[in-house]
């Protein structure tokens, strides 16, 4: 048996395939939720491990239980950043990085049901089960270089424009959609106080997920302007709020468990002072790096997956 890894970029989806080399059929573990990573940055010595929580992991090899012909290969798109999470985990993607994958359970594990592969009954000759299966080391590729993503879009009648950024938290570990909760910062690096209406009504979200990507805004237009719904930011200060993103977002758009990655942008083009007479930012502002969010349970009942091994080679 046969497991290798394709890594093509640093934190985008990877792929894993295992191969029966052998001349006999067997079973496998078909499951990318029992696949450990240890990856070793450049420059490092000690590789950082990175799989799953146990609420998302498997509790034995029978869920998706797979018979391999010989010959035959298993494949299966996985998400590396569900795996390596937090700012460890996180920081451990980077080009350059060398990747070894483990598909199963701990080396010494004897228990039957905790096993990668294991024999079929009456096929002989008979093998003997593996736990696991290690891959060759892969090394990550640098990822293409990301369109640039407009920061801040002030109003036409603004003479010095507003230098404002917009950053959410790295990583949220969620257990559903109700305990998604993000700071959003919003910083001013301009050389002159700014003032904005900063508040939940006037940021929105761009989120995708298994399900597809989407706009959540908040749920009704942003109310009259009141001098204390405003925040004067003065120059190298900022502002955090803390959003659910339940309170966006519909619940089917994370029916599914697994990856959400959130975009927070700030729109004030119809939430100025203008009936205060106040000078105050008009524009959008985008962030520029996405809060990645690991959602451990969806908001459906999850469905039932059955592996396939892959179409056979052509003659």
């Amino acid at each position: 048996m046969r497991l290798s890894l394709d890594a093509p970029t640093a934190q985008g989806t990877w792929t894993l395939h295992v191969t029966n080399a052998g001349d006999v059929p067997v079973a496998i573990a078909a499951d990318a939720r029992v696949l450990s990573l240890e990856i070793t940055p450049r420059g490092e010595r000690k590789p950082t491990r990175c799989e799953l929580p146990a609420d998302m992991r498997p509790a034995d090899n029978l869920d998706r239980a797979l018979v391999l012909a010989p010959g035959r290969s298993y494949t299966e798109a996985f998400e590396p950043r569900l795996y390596c999470f937090g700012e460890r985990g996180l920081g451990a993607l980077v080009p350059g990085a060398i990747v070894v994958a483990r598909l199963g359970w701990p080396p010494t594990s004897r228990d039957g049901t905790r096993q990668a592969v294991w024999p079929l009954e009456g096929v002989e000759p008979a093998r003997s089960s593996l736990p696991s299966l290690v891959s060759a080391p892969v090394a990550l590729y640098d990822d293409p270089t990301p369109t640039p993503t407009a920061v801040a879009t002030p109003s036409a009648q603004d003479a010095e424009p507003a230098n404002l950024h917009l950053r959410g938290s790295r990583s949220v570990d969620a257990d559903s959609l109700e305990s998604i909760s993000v700071n959003v910062t919003l910083r001013n690096d301009g050389a002159r106080p700014v003032c904005v209406r900063f508040r939940p009504d006037t940021l929105r979200f761009e989120v995708t997920t298994s399900a597809g990507t989407a706009r959540c805004p908040w749920p009704v237009p942003p109310s009259a302007a009141m001098r204390e719904a405003l925040t004067t930011l003065r120059p190298g200060g900022s502002d955090t709020l803390s959003v659910l993103v339940s309170a966006y977002c519909p619940r089917q758009l994370f029916a599914t468990p697994g990856l959400v990655v959130l975009r927070p942008e700030l729109d004030t083009r119809k939430a100025g002072g203008e009936a205060l007479d106040v000078r105050t930012f008009s524009g959008e502002v985008i962030a520029t790096t996405p809060v990645v969010v690991r959602l451990h349970h969806g908001t459906s009942q999850p469905r039932l997956v059955r592996p396939a091994a892959d179409p056979p080679p052509s003659p």
